[in-house]
């Protein structure tokens, strides 16, 4: 397996345009419209392409990163697994 991003250049290409393309359309909407709903969906929207980068970049920077003492798995190195008796939840 490779670390590669297959056709990045499109990838980053598309995005960018997309990204592009909403700007124009959020800087006419908030700027020569009145509708107030309109506005507030197109802040909602920029909020949450905020919040998937952050997730993305907390994502990419720590969680597929290998642990050096993990087990692997095989007859010389098994994973230990622990038997959990039965749970009697009262509510």
């Amino acid at each position: 397996m490779t670390n590669k991003i297959p056709h990045l250049r499109v990838v980053v290409a598309v995005s960018a345009a997309a990204i592009a393309g909403f700007a124009v359309i959020s800087a006419y909407v908030l700027g020569y419209t009145n509708d107030d709903v309109t506005k507030g969906g197109i802040v909602a929207t920029w909020q949450n392409v905020a919040l998937l980068a952050f997730g993305f970049w907390l994502g990419s920077s720590s969680g597929g990163k290998g642990k050096e003492d993990a087990p692997s798995g095989t007859a010389k190195d098994p994973v230990a697994v622990t038997e959990v008796g039965e749970r009697h939840d009262t509510f």
